[in-house]
């Protein structure tokens, strides 16, 4: 790819934190992952995807790490590790979300956008599924709208208040990880437990930056803990509230919310593509609401219904030469799908579906 930045090899053996992975581990976890991996998508696209997933992989200690957690570590230390430029991989993550949001502009000045496509006619994310979907730019819009707002915290705090359940929500910050380390805490700790009411004091104590150096990073913040949320619920529960086309435009936003962790300017990228095509659907803000509600998992499905990273949702199970996108575009469009595994194994795709419909039944009767 064009962002390899040649370094000597003996640059990436020393971690710049405490509670960074060793640069050869993240090296060699990324050789062992793509590897074994294909996503449906072009081969560039599939890197800059794989290096998030080295990313979790060492906060959960996952593959390599082997039960080691390396809570602050970021993309930026995958790039390094990978002896790639780091400023050239978040210029090419960010040129895909720009294409979505050209996309949502196109769709929303009136054009008759018929595929998910680029100007140029190459699929959006270069997801090769996408150019064979037909969708409604008005629909994709729905999705865009509901699906780039249901993760927002006002809207997560409306979602409980309004159905009575315990949805945790938080926000990204740019965090200066040396103040972090210097409060004794870890990106684990910031992400897991709730913060709420101690922004004030994380704000004089300096933990939140501007871009500027290696130790800044864009990191979640939990505000709240609570139940957790299933993307893939969000695509398919878009798609039966408001078609096909929502749905492809409900995983557009997430895409959206995955990409913009690692870009040259931080800001919510997948909020900001909702305002932009607001005026030209018939949805509001309470849509938002009900999606955010619909694809909470409720307490007694936690660890039994999927919730696809970006990386999970384009892998292509061998067997069935399926992915999940695939498999749930084709049960929002009642065409044929094969049955598999989703996610880390919680359910089938059959189990998932039948789920999806008791729970419609009971938010619509």
């Amino acid at each position: 790819m064009s962002h390899h930045n040649r370094h000597n090899k003996h640059a990436r053996t020393q971690p710049r934190l405490p509670g960074v992975a060793p640069p050869d581990t993240l090296y060699e976890d990324y050789a062992a992952l793509d590897a074994k991996t294909t996503l449906r998508c072009t081969a560039d696209v599939e890197e800059l995807i794989l290096m998030q997933s080295i990313e979790g992989h060492a906060h959960e200690g996952h593959g390599l790490f082997h039960g080691r957690k390396y809570a602050n570590t970021t993309i930026d230390d995958v790039a390094r590790a990978l002896r790639l430029n780091p400023d050239d991989v978040k210029e090419e993550r960010q040129l895909l979300i720009d294409e979505i949001r050209e996309f949502a502009e196109r769709a929303a000045a009136g054009e008759k956008l018929r595929f998910a496509v680029n100007a140029d006619g190459r699929p959006l994310l270069r997801c090769g599924s996408l150019r064979n979907v037909p969708i409604d730019p008005v629909g994709v819009m729905k999705g865009l709208y509901a699906g780039g707002l249901r993760d927002g915290v006002e809207v997560r705090r409306l979602a409980n208040r309004r159905y009575g359940v315990d949805m945790g929500y938080g926000e990204c910050h740019l965090v200066d990880q040396e103040v972090l380390h210097r409060l004794g805490m870890d990106g684990y700790a910031l992400a897991r437990r709730g913060h709420e009411h101690e922004i004030e004091r994380f704000r004089d104590a300096g933990l939140f930056a501007e871009n500027g150096n290696e130790h800044v990073a864009y990191m979640y913040v939990r505000y709240k803990e609570g139940l957790g949320a299933s993307d893939d619920a969000a695509i398919v529960m878009a798609g039966k509230l408001w078609g096909l086309s929502a749905a492809v435009g409900c995983f557009l936003a997430d895409a959206v919310d995955t990409l913009e962790k690692y870009v040259p300017q931080y800001s919510d990228q997948d909020s900001e593509i909702a305002e932009l095509v607001a005026e030209h659907v018939e949805l509001t803000i309470d849509d938002a609401v009900d999606l955010a509600y619909l694809c909470s998992i409720p307490e007694e499905m936690d660890g039994k219904l999927p919730d696809d990273s970006l990386r999970h949702m384009l892998q292509i199970d061998r067997k069935q030469d399926q992915c999940a996108l695939e498999s749930h575009l084709a049960y929002v469009g009642d065409t044929p799908y094969s049955p598999m595994v989703l996610d880390h194994g919680e359910c089938t795709n059959v189990e998932f579906y039948d789920y999806i419909e008791r729970r419609l039944i009971e938010f619509r009767p």
